[in-house]
């Protein structure tokens, strides 16, 4: 029992560090500062050229107006536009403005930085431990969806 809590602690404090980061602001490739959400908003959006606000908050696994919100900032700073959508009146689509897509850019370019970083951790790993590492993960994703879905627990 007591790996189970040294295991789970260990979780623990990750998650909130990358709670945490979520609103440390960076420069990505503009003179402008960016939240984590904001760039991987302007990432999904840079990758899926003319996606929609639905297809958006989808892909980010956030609600509808939490979306809207997000770009209403983005569309402000300059870094987004949002036009007609070609295939209905009634859809709005979004793109990267030049500016953006610098921040597009930047984003990609920080992450080949991070990702030089993650390969020197996981390089250290054998094939086995980085399966086991990668099935541990998706054991705990898909009992922290089975808990969200439960909702409260009584204990």
């Amino acid at each position: 029992m007591s790996k189970y809590i040294e295991i789970a602690q260990a979780l623990e404090r990750v998650v909130h560090k990358y709670i945490k980061s979520e609103d440390i602001k960076r420069y990505y490739g503009t003179d402008i500062l960016l939240t984590r959400k904001e760039i991987h908003t302007i990432q999904l959006i840079g990758q899926y050229p003319q996606i929609g606000i639905v297809d958006l908050a989808e892909r980010q696994g956030v609600t509808k107006g939490a979306t809207s919100q997000m770009v209403k900032k983005l569309v402000e700073k300059g870094l987004v536009t949002k036009k007609q959508s070609p295939s209905s009146e009634a859809e709005i689509c979004l793109e990267l403005t030049e500016l953006g897509q610098k921040a597009f850019k930047g984003h990609d370019d920080y992450h080949t930085s991070i990702g030089r970083k993650w390969k020197q951790i996981l390089d250290q790993m054998s094939e086995y431990d980085l399966q086991v590492l990668v099935q541990f993960i998706n054991s705990v994703e898909r009992m922290l969806d089975a808990e969200n879905i439960k909702g409260e627990d009584k204990i």
